[in-house]
């Protein structure tokens, strides 16, 4: 009997919904060899990739130039020239049926030197570097030994000296863990800190801010509401149309009112500079983000809107790593923008903008027990990755200053030693322009 031509099709149709689906399957690409997390020094780079899939992998190649099979380490090799900077390399697997994948991995090439540069007149951790508008860099407060009061010594550097030099008066208070902000009438905001190098009560924390004239020697402190007192925090300025504010993130604070407990703020607080007074706008809880203290921020834009912010929270039981974009923009809401972990714990480091989009971290420590960070981390917010130089060897130390003294040319002053002791030395590393 002859069936429908219609039921014959409808067979087939069901037959063919039994069958399994399989998904195309492309090659998946990994760098073996060097590690790219790491600055290259070198100008060529060998490269080792294993590309593998369900079929035979029949071409590699990176930039449109093939690699080699290896056969015995069965990864594919071949050799690519960097560029100083950041490179971005497409790296693409190609199987025996023409299936295709791409990858795209950075490498970092970077060539810099380490010089001593001028001492300061006593070895000071805690203590602020600040590069003033006539290229003088000014050093405030910090203190001796870690454990030790602060200090209230200004110490200022004039281009081609071969020392720093104390200045006379000193602050009118002991500071060490403030931030120092150059407002644009050129005088000096100081605020908060601790009055010792390391502060183990809230009533070590300095409830007042400080301004100061270097051109007519005045100084005035400013009050603030002790529930707003920070320590190894960090600051920003925001002007707008004509206001001056005060922008304050994290940093170790009064945990219950009354209590001598600190612990990390996990807000960021704004303060208004209004006739020579600093007025709290967030009376209560500021802007939640995340606690952190003694963790860095530095910028990314040349106009001071965009920061990159980066510590580790120390916990009785664990260590967390803390890292983001913060958008400050003038006219605008503060927002956050996605960053990649610290590649490791970093507590007490120090930062500066080296040119737009890139960050040096230098020094610092992943706990109290361990050695401070010989080598500094990069990084490039092109690729949005952190990149470890550790061929590039400085005085290990934490708490310590920096500051950025000419084209790709870092200044790092004072901060304690593995010991504890603050240190005098200071250094200049100079990276090749890139």
């Amino acid at each position: 009997m002859k069936r429908p031509l219609h039921f014959v099709a409808l067979l087939l149709v069901l037959g063919a919904c039994e069958r399994p689906f399989v998904p195309v399957r492309t090659p998946e690409i990994e760098v073996v060899a060097p590690d790219l997390s790491e600055v290259q020094t070198d100008s060529v780079l060998t490269l080792q990739v294993r590309a593998t899939s369900f079929r035979a992998i029949a071409h590699v190649e990176v930039e449109g130039q093939p690699l080699r099979y290896d056969s015995l380490a069965e990864v594919w090799v071949g050799k690519v020239l960097l560029q100083y900077g950041l490179n971005r390399l497409r790296i693409t697997a190609v199987d025996e049926k023409g299936v295709a994948a791409t990858d795209t991995v950075w490498a970092l090439r970077l060539q810099a030197t380490v010089q001593p540069g001028p001492p300061l007149p006593a070895g000071r951790g805690g203590g602020r570097l600040l590069r003033l508008p006539d290229g003088r860099l000014l050093f405030t407060g910090g203190a001796e030994v870690w454990t030790s009061p602060a200090r209230r010594d200004l110490y200022v550097w004039e281009p081609g000296a071969p020392t720093f030099e104390r200045v006379h008066p000193g602050l009118l208070t002991p500071r060490a863990g403030h931030t120092v902000t150059l407002l644009s009438d050129e005088r000096l905001l100081l605020f908060g800190g601790s009055v010792r190098g390391r502060p183990e009560r809230s009533d070590d924390l300095q409830a007042n801010a400080e301004l100061l004239d270097l051109e007519t020697g005045a100084r005035q402190l400013l009050p603030v509401v002790a529930r707003a007192a920070r320590a190894w925090h960090t600051a920003a300025l925001r002007q707008y149309e004509g206001r001056r504010f005060l922008e304050v993130l994290g940093g170790y604070h009064r945990l219950r009112s009354g209590s001598p407990a600190l612990g990390a703020a996990a807000d960021l607080i704004t303060f208004e500079l209004k006739e020579d007074s600093l007025v709290l706008l967030t009376p209560g809880l500021g802007l939640y983000l995340t606690p952190l203290a003694a963790h860095i921020m530095a910028p990314l834009d040349a106009a001071g809107t965009r920061f990159l912010v980066a510590g580790t929270l120390q916990m009785p039981d664990y260590i967390e790593t803390k890292t983001f974009r913060l958008v400050l923009d003038p006219a605008g809401p503060v927002d956050t923008l996605g960053a990649p972990p610290l590649p490791e714990p970093r507590s007490f480091a120090a930062a500066v903008m080296l040119r737009p989009g890139v960050v040096v971290l230098i020094g610092g420590y992943a706990s109290p027990f361990s050695q401070p960070y010989p080598y500094p981390l990069l990084y490039l917010e092109a690729a949005n990755r952190f990149f470890r130089y550790r061929a590039l060897r400085l005085q290990p130390r934490f708490d310590a200053s920096a500051t950025l003294i000419g084209d790709f040319r870092i200044l790092v002053t004072g901060g304690f030693g593995p010991d504890g002791q603050g240190l005098s030395q200071t250094e200049v590393v100079a990276f090749v322009p890139f």
